[in-house]
């Protein structure tokens, strides 16, 4: 049986027929009026676009008393500017990068067909497909995810090396590896093995922070300038301010919601890992192990969430674009997805979690964006049967139907959000 029941030509034609769906669906609401703004040269020249296209152009710029480009990594504008495109022709490339990463993760991690048109639909990968670092990113992290899986060393040191020249991705994985080699080492027989390649994934890093600091270095004078510049962005160590908010506002604050879920999730499991190991070591029973792409999964999710928490102030901006657009929500919903199905009781136990969680935004006691409470606990109630069908699809009874219905709003959400992206009001 080839991966997820499905060749790779079957593979290739399911997210052709995804991209079919989403260019008729997208030409319906333009067409009726629904939306008025599709990507453009014009229309894409947006927010940090700004920033890249500056590097592509002019290189690297540095500023002592305000925001510079320094603050972005090289790898995309140097692509873009090799490219010769504009901004829609490299979105568009953008998008193609992406579908092709995608199919190939999901073909070789054994999704589930509706699986997989639920994840290509998720409403935050409208970074896909504008002049945005998150395509590229996804390329290299997937390569790494499937180095990891297939045990294929030349892969992992590619992939971390890309992440890390395409963003700052030493700053989440290096604890995520750490935590992937702690626990990878304690199985019988394999320190050695893990250590290896601990090894060789901090070298990667290691190499994509030098070469970066050495390009900023040579054009600005400044090898820590990337460092030097963050706080001009708001990006400084600093206690969290409750409640929590969300300068995107209404329209993302769900998915960002739920990318908080998630990071809360991945802590609690990472922190009963730990405690397993913490057991072994003392001389208990060799504990069951995850495979490695999903703890470093669950790493990464967990040192994004402490960023938000800790670099933010209170906001949670960011964090569903940092979490959602990434492989490594496909590696944790992949892997759920194959275990046992979940009593019906755990769901009730959960959503009761769930509704609480949401407390952290100020949702019932305190003042929540005009609303009222009753407003309120409607709206995050919503959020939480959206979460509740993502789990549980697999054993609804109207699983087909479910899953269509959740598939379409993905893709209305997503042009809904794209769309104010365009307009420049929907914040990042």
């Amino acid at each position: 049986m080839p991966p997820g029941g499905l060749t790779r030509s079957q593979s290739v034609l399911l997210t052709a027929l995804h991209v079919l769906l989403l260019t008729a669906l997208g030409s319906a609401l333009y067409n009726f009026g629904i939306i008025r703004y599709l990507p453009s040269a014009a229309t894409l020249d947006r927010w940090d676009v700004y920033w890249y296209e500056q590097i592509a152009r002019e290189g690297y710029s540095y500023s002592t008393t305000s925001t510079s480009n320094v603050a972005f990594f090289p790898l995309f504008p140097y692509f873009w500017r090799l490219s010769g495109l504009d901004r829609l022709g490299i979105g568009l490339v953008n998008a193609g990068l992406f579908l092709a990463a995608f199919t190939w993760l999901t073909h070789q991690l054994q999704v589930p067909a509706r699986l997989r048109l639920l994840l290509a639909s998720t409403p935050s990968l409208l970074f896909m497909l504008v002049p945005y670092t998150e395509a590229l990113f996804f390329v290299f992290a997937t390569l790494l995810v499937l180095g990891l899986r297939q045990q294929r060393l030349g892969w992992w040191f590619l992939g971390l090396l890309g992440c890390g020249l395409t963003r700052s991705a030493s700053t989440m994985f290096t604890p995520a590896l750490l935590f992937m080699v702690l626990l990878w080492a304690a199985q019988p027989g394999q320190a050695r093995t893990a250590l290896r390649w601990g090894a060789v994934g901090l070298l990667a890093l290691g190499l994509s922070v030098g070469v970066v600091a050495t390009v900023q270095w040579q054009q600005v004078g400044e090898p820590f300038a990337f460092a030097l510049a963050q706080r001009f962005w708001g990006h400084f160590l600093q206690m969290p301010v409750f409640p929590l908010t969300d300068p995107s506002g209404i329209n993302v604050l769900w998915l960002d919601a739920l990318a908080l879920w998630l990071g809360v999730a991945a802590v609690g499991v990472c922190c009963g890992l730990a405690w397993r190991w913490l057991q072994q070591v003392r001389g208990g029973a060799v504990a069951a192990a995850l495979p490695p792409e999903v703890v470093f999964a669950l790493g990464y999710c967990v040192s994004v969430f402490l960023f938000i928490l800790l670099y933010q102030a209170g906001s949670v901006w960011n964090i569903g674009r940092y979490i959602f657009t990434t492989p490594f929500f496909v590696v944790l919903v992949a892997y759920l997805s194959s275990r046992p199905a979940w009593p019906w009781r755990r769901y009730l136990l959960l959503a009761a979690a769930s509704m609480l969680l949401w407390q952290a935004f100020g949702a019932y006691t305190l003042d929540f964006d005009t609303y009222t409470t009753a407003q309120a606990l409607w709206y995050f109630g919503l959020v939480t049967a959206y979460l509740l069908a993502y789990l549980a699809w697999r054993q609804l009874r109207w699983q087909a139907e479910v899953t269509m219905l959740l598939y379409v709003f993905n893709m209305v959400m997503l042009f809904h959000l794209l769309e104010g992206f365009l307009q420049f009001y929907v914040v990042q």
